[in-house]
């Protein structure tokens, strides 16, 4: 996956949980629920440039 397409993966499930889901919770929704392969510092560093 391409850093845009997983940011834009990742915002979506930020929404989704009324934005109370965190780097962790992202990533474990993205690796048990979508099949997605990525780090969780991956995650987190797409967070925080995401915003």
């Amino acid at each position: 996956d391409s850093d845009e397409a997983l940011t834009a993966t990742i915002v979506a499930i930020h929404h989704g949980s009324r934005a109370t889901y965190g780097a962790p919770r992202v990533h474990a929704e993205l690796r048990l629920g979508l099949g997605v392969a990525c780090g969780r510092t991956r995650v987190a560093r797409l967070m925080r440039a995401a915003g």
